[in-house]
């Protein structure tokens, strides 16, 4: 509220850490932990900064002198006998350092505009890569909506800062302290009152100011929730149309108004508290006191004109901006509010993220890369003893002792019931949840599985494509530009070219967010399409084939039986008809391998891949 008037996951398979949790564990990072975060990104261009304040600091000398010049002035024109060269030498010298201060501050405007306003927006790229460099639990426990949010407002808040710190900060650091020695030099109450004044307002002010730094602090959190969930509600607008339920999510939205709004009048509240705290300082002690002293002194002859004159333009002028010191005191304290929620949120449960140093000429260093995991990862696959538990369950384990080897080119089918942990193998396959050093194994050599995700290629089961062109989406991961000519028949060997080139604008056309312009079967004939030119050893396929009708699964089927060759697959599949040519198929059952074989030995095994067969209908494995 500006014055009015002169007012200006943790990973559980063994004992396995994780670097992120779902819960904000604001003690994880201390406090001021996103000020630390700032100034360590202020530091990689601090002679910038320096360069643009100095000149900042030059211009508030040359306005501080002011008062004094004037004083100097009005006393050279009252008093009998000074020549006109006299008066005309103190105009000159008022003039000119109104002149000195504009040409300064007009510089710092440029050198600001030139060294610093880019900054201001690439701290936002730091925070971007420290967030995507996040590990996939990371995501699974934060709200999406609120993660974008909070970037945003983090960069928002530094923006404000640094353009304050340059445009305000500088000039009262420069001038309260110049005020303060202009009034003792007038006399030592007249100091005393001022410098009592501004220490009395700072004590007040950090006082009414901590209260509204809370109030504002929960005030950021009900807005991003918000914020969040209305980002919620229109990325599944599908969903709320199909189940009509507009007024019910409307009716939601303004519930959570109403919490804002709340929160926003305890903010303001503490505003008001504040600034009458400082009005009562300024106009009921601070004017009455000095103006009646200083007339006092004046009168008796103990003060000269020109120290009048001088006390009265540093009263008007400390009048002035000691509301603009007052305001941007109360700015900065919201601000950090602002920031440290927004910063714990983003990063309190995750210290190791949180300490990443940040270079000075990289920005996205945020990213976290294993060293090796550019390299090709080729050669049997093994997984030792391998047990999983999700973070929110650390009792209960998905996955219990799995130890399997694929031979390298081999072709192997993962089936089971819903729950059986089939999908819970492929996150960590992926590299989704770290894993024990020796779980996962290459050529007999222990590797992560960050380092394996690699070396592999993935076709969802559910597409999600991004609101970008189907060329775009089709190219996505492909570490170099890829021809026209590849990406045009990669897409016919996924049976995708005639519906892209029926298309508005061919392979330009824009898919909607999520892909939602595009059918089930034509996003996952897009993703297969993917596959064809991300050139991987090993390729995963996650029901790569359920959504499309029994003539284009056939054709799919045979163009992925290309891909295949020389290539390591696993693939999930509850139609278990795609899964008959398959050189070795894995029967999972509550977390553990209890089944394997060629589709014929099982089926001769009588087991449980043989009641999985005869249940099917439609050649879908039915669900529990």
């Amino acid at each position: 509220m500006r014055p009015t008037g002169e007012e200006i996951p943790r990973q559980q398979p063994r004992g396995a850490v994780s670097r992120a949790d779902s819960q904000v564990d604001g003690g994880a990072l201390g406090p001021h932990a996103g000020l630390r975060f700032l100034l360590g990104f202020v530091a990689t261009f601090r002679g910038a900064l320096l360069a643009v304040m100095a000149s900042f600091v030059a211009s508030s000398l040359a306005i501080s002198v002011l008062p004094v010049l004037v004083g100097r002035l009005v006393q050279a024109v009252a008093r009998e006998g000074v020549s006109a060269g006299v008066v005309y030498w103190y105009a000159l010298l008022l003039i000119g350092a109104n002149l000195i201060h504009d040409l300064f501050w007009r510089g710092g405007e440029v050198l600001y505009r030139r060294l610093l306003v880019h900054r201001g927006y690439e701290c936002e790229d730091v925070l971007f890569g420290r967030v995507i460099g996040q590990p996939y639990p990371y995501f699974v426990g934060k709200f999406t909506g609120k993660i974008s949010s909070f970037v945003a407002t983090i960069g928002r808040e530094f923006r404000d800062t640094l353009d304050a710190a340059c445009f305000t900060y500088v000039e009262l650091v420069v001038r309260i302290p110049a005020t303060v020695f202009i009034m003792f030099a007038v006399n030592v109450w007249s100091g005393l009152t001022f410098l009592g004044a501004v220490l009395l307002m700072l004590v007040v002010g950090r006082r009414t100011a901590r209260r509204a730094f809370r109030a504002e602090k929960k005030l950021a959190d009900e807005t991003s929730e918000l914020d969040g969930h209305v980002i919620d509600i229109i990325a599944n607008f599908v969903s709320v149309k199909s189940f009509h339920q507009e007024r019910a999510e409307y009716a939601e939205v303004r519930r959570r108004r109403r919490r804002v709004i709340d929160a926003a009048r305890r903010s303001s509240l503490w505003d008001i508290v504040f600034w009458a705290s400082m009005a009562v300082i300024v106009r009921y002690l601070v004017w009455p006191l000095s103006i009646l002293l200083n007339l006092y002194l004046y009168r008796s002859g103990q003060l000269s004109l020109a120290e009048f004159a001088t006390f009265l333009s540093v009263l008007v002028m400390f009048s002035d901006f000691i509301w603009m010191m007052v305001w941007e005191i109360a700015q900065l304290n919201l601000r950090l509010a602002r920031l440290e929620e927004a910063y714990h949120y983003l990063f309190g449960a995750d210290p190791v993220q949180a300490a990443i140093a940040v270079g000075p000429e990289s920005p996205a260093s945020g990213l976290q890369v294993d060293a090796g995991s550019s390299a090709v990862v080729s050669g049997q696959v093994e997984l030792r003893g391998l047990a999983f538990a999700y973070p929110d369950s650390p009792t209960r384990s998905v996955l219990s002792d799995i130890t399997l080897a694929i031979a390298a080119g081999e072709k192997i089918g993962v089936v089971g019931r819903s729950g059986s942990g089939k999908t819970t193998l492929v996150k960590l396959l992926l590299g989704y949840y770290p894993l024990p050093a020796g779980t996962v194994l290459v050529s007999g050599c222990p590797v992560s599985n960050d380092r394996l995700a690699a070396a592999i290629s993935y076709v969802p089961q559910d597409t999600a494509l991004f609101h970008r062109s189907i060329r775009d989406n089709i190219t996505y991961g492909a570490s170099v530009a890829v021809p026209e000519q590849e990406v045009q028949t990669a897409a016919t060997r996924a049976h995708a070219h005639g519906f892209i080139t029926r298309a508005p604008q061919g392979y330009d056309t824009l898919v909607g967010e999520r892909g939602i312009r595009l059918s089930t079967g034509q996003r996952q004939r897009i993703a297969i399409a993917r596959a064809f030119l991300d050139d991987k050893p090993i390729l995963i396929l996650d029901e790569a084939t359920s959504a499309l009708d029994s003539e284009s699964e056939v054709l799919v089927q045979h163009a992925l039986e290309q891909l295949w060759a020389g290539k390591t697959v696993i693939a999930v599949a509850h139609r278990l008809s795609t899964l008959r040519n398959m050189d070795r198929i894995i029967v999972l059952a509550d977390g553990e391998i209890v089944e394997q074989g060629t589709h014929t030995e099982l089926l001769a095994a009588a087991g449980r891949y043989q009641a999985l067969w005869e249940r099917q209908s439609g050649g879908m494995l039915p669900v529990d």
